[in-house]
C-alpha cells in the first residue's frame, strides 16, 4: 500500500461515525482492527456473514488455520457491535469467540427486502421448463448444498409420471466434484435436470426464482438468505435443515418450513402459502430495514 493511501484511510476512519466491516475474512482487515483497537471498539460494526466462524468449525485445524483463528479471535474481541439477523447467529458468535459485543438486529441487505407493491416487467428465462413442479436444489456450487444426497433422495421420490423439472444453481462456489454432480443429475433425470452454470442479472434471477415453487436448502448454517426470503415471499414450499438458525428463526415467526431431511415433495397449503407471504412482507419490509439501519447509525 502507498503511504498516501494509508494516511487518507486512517483519516477517514477517525472521521467516520461508524465503520462497517462487510464480512471479516481478510488478514489485512483483521490486522488493521488490531492496530486501531480503541477506534473499532467504539465505532466498528461487523456485518456477520457466517463463513468467518464456520470455516474454523472443523475437527482438526492445520497450523495456518490455527494462526488465522487466533488473529481473528483477537480482532473480533475488539469490535464494538455485530449486525446479525437472528438470535441464533449471535449466540453462535458469542459462544465461539467468547465475546460480549453489542448485537444490532438487522437483516442488513436491500436484496432481502420484500416489496409487494413493485410490479417488475416479467423477464422470460429461456431455460425454464413449463412443468407443474419446478424444484430448486441449493443456491450455489458449494458442497454445503449436498447436491448428491438431494439428487438421490429426489430420484427415490419422483417417478416418470411426475411432471417436474430440477434446477441447480452452480454459478459460484467451489466444488471439486462439480462435473460428477452434473453427470449424475443427467443420468438420473435426463432433460428434467437443468444446471444453471452462469450468473444471471438480478432481474433475470428474480424472474427465475418467481417460477420456482419448491426449493431445498440443506445447509447446516444460514446461507442463501436472499434466495430463501424471496421464495417464501413468493409462496414457494421451502425445505431447510430443521436445526439451522434460519430454520428455527422462520418457524418462530410462524413461517411454514419443510425439513430437508424428509423431503416429501408435498406443496404447502394455499392458506399456509398466503400466511408465509404476509409474514415475510411484514418482517422483511423496506420500512423495517430502514429503521434497523437508522438504529445502527444512531447507536451511541
Amino acid at each position: 500500500m502507498q503511504p498516501f493511501f494509508l494516511w487518507r484511510f486512517s483519516k477517514e476512519l477517525i472521521r467516520a461515525d461508524k465503520v462497517i466491516l462487510h464480512g471479516l475474512n481478510e488478514l489485512l482487515t483483521m490486522l488493521i482492527i488490531l492496530l486501531g483497537a480503541p477506534l473499532f471498539r467504539e465505532k466498528g460494526v461487523w456485518f456477520y456473514w457466517g463463513a468467518e466462524l464456520h470455516k474454523f468449525k472443523k475437527s482438526t485445524l492445520n497450523f495456518r488455520d490455527k494462526i488465522l483463528l487466533l488473529i481473528q479471535t483477537k480482532a473480533v474481541r475488539n469490535i464494538g457491535y455485530i449486525a446479525v439477523g437472528m438470535p441464533g447467529e449471535y449466540n453462535d458468535i458469542r459462544t465461539f469467540f467468547n465475546i460480549d459485543s453489542t448485537p444490532i438486529w438487522s437483516f442488513k441487505y436491500p436484496s432481502n427486502v420484500i416489496d409487494f407493491t413493485e410490479k417488475p416487467e416479467p423477464e422470460p428465462v429461456e431455460f425454464i421448463q413449463q412443468t407443474s413442479m419446478k424444484i430448486m436444489i441449493g443456491h450455489s456450487a458449494d458442497p454445503s448444498n449436498e447436491h448428491m444426497r438431494i439428487l438421490n433422495q429426489l430420484y427415490q421420490r419422483l417417478s416418470t409420471k411426475d411432471d417436474y423439472s430440477l434446477y441447480m444453481p452452480l454459478s459460484y462456489g467451489f466444488n471439486e466434484n462439480l462435473e460428477q454432480i452434473k453427470t449424475i443429475g443427467y443420468k438420473l433425470f435426463g432433460d428434467n435436470f437443468i444446471p444453471v452454470p452462469k450468473l444471471l442479472s438480478l432481474s433475470s434471477y428474480r424472474s427465475y426464482l418467481s417460477e420456482i415453487n419448491m426449493a431445498i436448502f440443506p445447509q447446516e448454517r444460514q446461507q442463501g438468505m436472499g434466495n430463501i426470503t424471496y421464495l417464501l415471499a413468493n409462496g414457494a414450499t421451502v425445505y431447510l435443515r430443521p436445526e439451522a438458525n434460519h430454520s428455527v428463526y422462520f418457524k418462530k415467526l410462524g413461517i411454514i418450513i419443510g425439513s430437508s431431511e424428509d423431503i416429501t415433495l408435498k406443496p404447502i397449503l394455499e392458506t399456509q402459502s398466503k400466511s408465509n407471504r404476509r409474514i415475510m412482507g411484514e418482517v422483511f419490509s423496506k420500512k423495517t430495514l430502514v429503521k434497523q439501519l437508522l438504529d445502527l447509525f444512531n447507536k451511541e
